[in-house]
């Protein structure tokens, strides 16, 4: 079984946690009177359609500016994954699934992985619920998609720009061992119950991104399966987060591209970076 990418999966279901935007921008100045440095952030969609792919000259014009290039994770293309982040054996999967749930599951590995029951069984069977999550997902992305990250990565790399990260793949990746087992589940059903208008909803994100219309694609995804659990995934991260982009800060221009989730509401990081003083500057593309 191929394992998916696990790393860009936890950070592309996060975008879809927005409650209301910052600004109609996907790209900020942000600067300090207390040093010389000035940094930009840019909120990212971590996966697009090659066709609908957004990613105008002016992102790259100012990643050259700076002297570093930081992400959620750092040089993500060359992350791999342990096994034992993906899976528990003392965890039988259907155990914490009622007969109609598995049953379900079933039927939608026979359609979308073209797994029988027994293969499907004997490939799942100690995976945790977030990684047929991310598999359903997948499916609603388009077969040819492109990522700001790793045009970003290329870039730096191809300029010799350091990079950073705010994060690892195992911390992504524990976020979800602090969601018990019949909630993970309980979010399958509901992305299960979703999928025929997941595509649609894709395609109408596309859209508002592209033309930087934060107000109308926050409105789109108020509501999503992950909002139980928001607290862990979005904003606790944002605070993390800004304590380790100011030491950064103050060092170098630095270039941080989040998830365009993490700009928005007044937990968002353009928020919590105003709250430390620091000025911000919405930069149209």
């Amino acid at each position: 079984m191929n394992t998916p990418r696990i790393f860009l999966f936890t950070t592309y279901i996060l975008f879809f946690s927005i409650v209301h935007s910052q600004e109609n921008a996907l790209l900020y100045k942000v600067s300090s009177l207390k040093n010389e440095h000035s940094s930009y952030i840019f909120g990212t969609m971590h996966v697009m359609s090659e066709n609908n792919f957004y990613f105008p000259k002016a992102i790259e014009d100012h990643l050259l500016e700076c002297d570093a290039l930081c992400m959620e994770v750092k040089e993500i293309s060359k992350q791999s994954i342990k096994p034992e982040l993906l899976f528990d054996s003392n965890k039988p999967l259907q155990d914490y699934c009622t007969n109609r749930q598995w049953d379900s599951i079933i039927s939608w590995a026979e359609t979308n992985l073209l797994m029988n029951r027994s293969s499907f069984e004997a490939n799942f069977q100690f995976a945790k619920p977030f990684i047929l999550l991310q598999f359903m997902l997948q499916n609603s992305l388009p077969s040819a998609h492109k990522s700001h990250e790793i045009e970003l990565e290329k870039i730096a790399s191809e300029n010799e720009i350091d990079q950073y990260g705010l994060e690892t793949v195992e911390e992504q990746l524990n976020l979800f061992n602090k969601i018990d087992y019949p909630s993970q589940i309980s979010m399958l059903m509901k992305q299960l119950a979703e999928l025929k208008n997941s595509k649609e909803e894709f395609n109408k994100m596309e859209k508002f991104y592209a033309s930087q219309n934060m107000d109308s694609l926050c409105i789109l995804t108020d509501t999503t399966i992950f909002d139980d659990f928001r607290e862990e995934l979005l904003i606790n991260r944002n605070i993390r987060w800004i304590l380790k982009m100011k030491p950064l800060m103050r060092k170098k221009d630095v270039f941080f591209a989040v998830g365009a989730g993490h700009l928005c509401g007044d937990e968002g990081v353009i928020q919590l970076l105003k709250n430390e003083g620091y000025l911000i500057e919405a930069i149209k593309l």
